[in-house]
């Protein structure tokens, strides 16, 4: 055989070409197409690599993931020491606090993918400046405070609440009161926020001697007074206002005394980020 025929061999004739054995995945040509399929050639396999860098590169899930969707986070990760398990249901969870230790890769405003498999352990997603999440409960405690379903996008510095960001909008807070001595609302009202309305709604009237009061921690009557309503006698109390929220992102905190053995309402509260 002449020795130069070995280069001018290129590739196979057949059109699967097969890689580790007869029960190995490997390349179909499907006319002009490429495949990667199993070794039966009957169904594709997964095909994996690195991110995308050229436009013409092909891109990995992850990366489209976190560069083009919104994804639903159901959970955060704060402060984690371990690496955090994939389990059985698919999700994504936001790093509201920085991990330690093993989980040192978990930096602030990473987003975590979990499988579903059950196995191995979570995949850490970017952000990506301009990339959005969408938070199904309210998550607490971390560097980052996120409402219950609300969009954010990472700004590269940090998760901004798209709602809040639309200047001059009016956004309302609504929430049931029973008798417990202190009762927050599930959402915060954002930082720099102007509350300029309350309602409290008193359908069922409390016990003699209960006293109501609104406002936030460290300010429990920034809103309404004990002097603004009476919680024993059924009906609607309403202060128009205009009070800044101050600097901090929290909920609204209702403070009740007099340890009522009955009663019920509901506290409405509005506010918005005016334009300048």
């Amino acid at each position: 055989m002449p020795a130069g025929i070995f280069s001018k061999l290129i590739g196979t004739l057949t059109s699967f070409f097969q890689v580790g054995g007869t029960a190995g995945p490997g390349i179909n040509a499907n006319g002009a197409a490429l495949e990667t399929k199993n070794a039966a050639n009957s169904a594709f396999a997964i095909h994996r690599g690195a991110f995308p860098v050229g436009d013409n590169d092909f891109a990995t899930k992850a990366y489209v993931d976190e560069a083009f969707k919104p994804l639903i986070v159901t959970a955060q990760a704060n402060a984690v020491s371990a690496l955090i398990a994939n389990t059985s249901t698919e999700h994504y969870i936001v790093v509201s606090a920085p991990g330690t230790g093993a989980a040192a890769a978990y930096i602030s405003g990473t987003v975590l993918w979990d499988d579903g498999s059950g196995s191995g352990n979570v995949t850490i997603l970017g952000p990506t400046t301009g990339a959005t999440i969408t938070t199904t409960t309210s998550l607490t405690g971390g560097t980052f405070v996120f409402n219950s379903n609300s969009q954010y996008v990472w700004t590269g510095a940090t998760w901004l609440n798209l709602a809040p960001s639309v200047a001059g909008a009016t956004y309302t807070i609504d929430f049931v009161i029973g008798t417990g001595a202190s009762q927050s609302s599930v959402s915060s009202i954002p930082a720099n926020a102007i509350v300029t309305n309350i309602y409290t709604v008193f359908g069922t009237p409390y016990s003699a001697g209960t006293t109501i009061k609104v406002g936030q921690t460290g300010t429990t009557n920034l809103l309404m007074d004990t002097t603004d309503n009476t919680p024993t006698v059924a009906g609607t109390y309403n202060i128009l206002q205009r009070t800044s929220w101050g600097a901090s992102a929290l909920p609204v905190l209702v403070t009740i005394a007099g340890a009522p053995s009955a009663g019920a309402g509901t506290i409405t509260v509005q506010y918005t980020q005016a334009l300048a």
